[in-house]
């Protein structure tokens, strides 16, 4: 099947600017022209369109992609290299995926806060006019107590 750079555009997500970035870059080496001189694309580049919007998005430098796609052109002889790269790109993408569960982790627990102050009708102890009273009381019970 064919499809305009529009086409393309919504299908993948991506603004046809960026489209003719990767195009104009060697990165989609496939695309042919019709007699109007517009991009025609067919499956095989939404292929390599998909990777390479894969490897940017994880962080992939576009010389690094260019690369890749290079040795893959190159075909058999190159894949212990085109390995080599998707073994530090995959470990990136985990340290990366690592980071954000960590951060989720961080978000997950604000909202549960708000949702017992919201719910439980309480005072939040974190805002900092708010803590300087929850530590004054917590010094007025620990005395109370002693």
């Amino acid at each position: 099947m064919s499809y305009t750079i529009q086409e393309v555009a919504k299908k993948m997500a991506i603004s046809t600017y960026s489209i003719r970035y990767y195009h104009d870059h060697g990165m989609l080496p496939f695309v042919k022209r019709d007699a109007n001189n517009n991009r025609v694309f067919e499956d095989v580049d939404l292929e390599w369109l998909h990777l390479i919007i894969c490897l940017r998005s994880t962080g992939m430098p576009v010389e690094r992609i260019q690369h890749y796609l290079h040795l893959v052109q190159e075909g058999e002889q190159t894949v212990p290299e085109r390995y080599e790269m998707m073994k530090v790109q995959q470990q990136r993408t985990l340290a990366e995926i690592n980071e954000l569960q960590n951060h989720l982790k961080t978000i997950n627990h604000k909202v549960d806060h708000y949702a017992d102050i919201l719910i439980n009708h309480k005072v939040d102890s974190i805002v900092p006019s708010n803590m300087e009273e929850s530590v004054q009381h917590e010094v007025y019970q620990a005395d109370k107590q002693a």
